[in-house]
């Protein structure tokens, strides 16, 4: 099973919109679980992503991201409270080990379960850009700003899986010898074959004529209905998740007393993260189409 969820074509308005307009939605589902510490905000960015990965048709990606994210986010959870000792409210008087005392604090605690929390929401919207967003059109949208970084980042990926399964192979000879080989012999194979490879791409590039190659002219193509809508829920995602943080929303204070601001601003906040996010993904129409505005 594949924890790290793979673009697969559905038909849906997210995957029916331009690379841009989708990656962006992603990116301001991210941007407002990295900007906020509140559990409610950031709850409601882990139910949008996965909502709207629902609505896109990749449930069962986002579901494997869940179980990838929950072990991130316990483990965060778990280590604050270790290394972070201050609040008011203590729970275990530990012992003293290499110099400090291992006190542990309800206002750690809650703090780690914060980050925590923030953990999985980045990781959910992430886990939403690698199976709903096209990668080969996200590199094609850099290739007229940087034609050879595109080329490489695009040759990056797909030569990595073939590097890997080199590596593998030879880690598995070498287990078959009489006498294994040190790692670090393993290791100079495997890095002087991927270098080998490396050349050989570079060798057949150059036939090609990719050494003088120059980026290709601006295609012109018509914004769809999916594409106004959802580069509108992109913007109206940062927008309000930048703007409810400029005014002090959801704003959070752990030590060394455990502080929640807890009203009708969070709740908008967190109900309008969710509809925005979800709601071009919504209904039969979001699936009938490309249909240009």
């Amino acid at each position: 099973m594949r924890v790290i969820p793979v673009y697969r074509p559905r038909p849906s308005a997210l995957h029916a919109a331009r690379a841009g307009a989708a990656a962006g939605l992603c990116a301001a589902l991210a941007l407002a679980g990295a900007l906020f510490e509140h559990p409610l905000i950031t709850a409601a960015v882990i139910v949008a992503a996965y909502a709207a990965g629902a609505a896109a048709q990749v449930g069962r990606e986002m579901s494997r991201v869940a179980l990838l994210a929950l072990p991130l986010a316990a483990l965060v959870a778990v280590i604050n409270p270790l290394v972070y000792s201050e609040g008011e409210t203590l729970l275990v008087r530990g012992g003293e080990f290499l110099g400090r005392r291992w006190d542990v604090t309800l206002e750690a605690v809650a703090a780690g379960g914060l980050a925590g929390l923030r953990v999985a929401a980045v990781v959910m919207a992430l886990g939403l850009l690698s199976a709903a967003v096209d990668p080969d059109a996200l590199l094609r949208l850099f290739r007229r700003v940087s034609y050879r970084s595109a080329l490489s980042a695009a040759l990056a990926v797909r030569l990595v899986p073939v590097l890997a399964r080199d590596a593998g192979r030879m880690g598995e000879a070498a287990r078959c010898r009489a006498e294994a080989p040190e790692r670090l012999l393993v290791a100079r194979a495997a890095l002087s074959g991927a270098l080998d490879r490396a050349v050989d791409v570079a060798a057949a590039l150059e036939v090609r004529g990719y050494a003088t190659a120059t980026p290709p002219p601006r295609a012109r193509r018509l914004w769809s209905r999916h594409d106004l809508a959802v580069g509108a829920a992109a913007l109206a995602v940062a927008a309000g998740a930048i703007a409810a943080r400029a005014v002090g929303v959801g704003s959070v204070e752990a030590y060394p007393t455990l502080e929640l601001a807890l009203g009708p601003a969070e709740l908008l906040l967190a109900c309008g993260l969710v509809v925005a996010a979800t709601a071009p993904l919504a209904g039969r129409s979001a699936r009938l189409g490309v249909a240009r505005a």
